[in-house]
């Protein structure tokens, strides 16, 4: 028989197994939209302040007037002469105001003298602002270079700044002739501003007080340098002759910490100056040492005579002080009647030993000939060995 489909497919209901009952999702609240962003925090590479730099931070601020000793001196301290104004006012610039007349800036103060770096000339640019002048009447190259040499020398770092401003404003003083010797021997200046007069004994409080302050004197200190030379009359009419010595230089305080120059490098010659009353070393060694500036005072004197103008730096401790001949080296002395001259001084070439070192270390001078230099055990004997013949 003929079966319909549709009739098999109703009476023929297939039968399906249950599915599994589906959970309710339960709808979850809605949150705050949040607006993602990518910006992130800009991260500094910089170290934390050093316990120098917040010193610096936490003692720069100027005393109150009730501090000084006299308001009165220091309002005429203070005091410009009509047309000697100096601007101690130092102004941030972008780098893009800073690129159209940096070269111009600097072929006006001479500092394509000192260095063809831009970035040196910028960094000075920055510090001192388009308008800069060098104080008047005009400074010597060497005052000049050290200035800049505050700035831009890492050496200096983290005072360098304060030290060029604190210089700038101890030349304009000296220039206006305001200071008053009856009322101290030295004077403060930090900030650029004269804060007041004080004595000598003070001065190792007052730069650990204040870093990078200019503590001076009111008469500008000058060291009198005088190069001792020969004739000899073996040599060419008029020749001259120099003893040169090499040189190491120790901290008293850590045996490892040395350094020195041969009787020859970077241009410098070390000689021996019986005339000189100190003993004045290149700058280059204190940059071989573990600090360029420990040990030494920032505030600078002037020397007269040999290098007349260029800056020194007294040592502000003890220093070993050992001279070799080429062959053998001295014993080593103890002083502190030790002077760096600034980096680079203009028509200097010379380190000098003077007497001060040379008088306290066992050496003879053979006839003609250059310094020989003995061990301290080496010249005990000679009184034994002159009786023994």
């Amino acid at each position: 028989p003929v079966f319909s489909n549709t009739k098999m497919s109703s009476e023929r209901k297939l039968k399906l197994p249950k599915l599994p009952k589906i959970p309710k999702i339960l709808k979850k609240k809605k949150t705050p939209s949040v607006e993602m962003t990518t910006n992130r925090p800009e991260i500094s590479n910089t170290v934390s302040e050093p316990d120098l730099e917040k010193k610096f931070a936490e003692n720069l601020s100027l005393k109150d007037s009730s501090d000084l000793k006299d308001e009165k001196q220091e309002n005429t301290a203070s005091e410009t002469k009509s047309g000697e104004s100096i601007s101690t006012e130092f102004t941030s610039k972008s780098v893009a105001n800073v690129e159209g007349d940096i070269e111009t800036f600097a072929v006006r103060l001479g500092l394509d003298k000192f260095t063809k770096n831009k970035d040196e000339w910028k960094k000075f640019y920055i510090f001192a602002g388009s308008d800069f002048v060098w104080p008047q009447p005009p400074t010597d190259i060497n005052e000049r270079r050290l200035i800049f040499d505050y700035v831009i020398d890492p050496d200096w770092d983290p005072i360098g700044k304060e030290l060029a401003t604190n210089a700038l404003e101890y030349r304009r003083l000296l220039e206006s002739d305001t200071l008053d010797p009856s009322q101290g021997t030295h004077i403060l200046i930090v900030h650029g501003k004269f804060v007041r007069y004080g004595s000598s004994k003070e001065e190792k409080k007052m730069r650990e007080d204040y870093p990078g302050c200019y503590y001076v004197p009111v008469k500008e200190r000058i060291v009198e340098l005088r190069r001792f030379s020969v004739s000899d009359a073996n040599t060419n009419a008029g020749a001259e002759k120099e003893w040169q010595v090499h040189i190491r230089l120790r901290n008293v305080v850590n045996a490892r910490d040395e350094a020195g120059m041969a009787n020859v490098e970077q241009g410098f010659r070390m000689i021996i100056d019986t005339g000189a009353a100190t003993t004045v070393i290149p700058y280059f060694i204190r940059k071989k040492l573990y600090s360029a500036q420990d040990g030494w005072s920032p505030n600078p004197s002037r020397a007269d005579g040999y290098g007349a103008g260029a800056k020194m730096f007294q040592a502000s401790r003890d220093w070993y002080i050992c001279l070799g001949d080429g062959i053998n080296w001295s014993g080593w002395v103890r002083t502190n009647e030790i002077h760096s001259w600034q980096s680079n001084p203009a028509g200097v070439t010379c380190g000098v030993i003077g007497y001060d070192v040379l008088n306290n270390i066992p050496h003879y001078k053979p006839y003609r000939q250059p310094y020989v230099f003995l061990k301290n055990d080496i010249f005990g004997q000679i009184p034994q060995l002159q009786g023994s013949e």
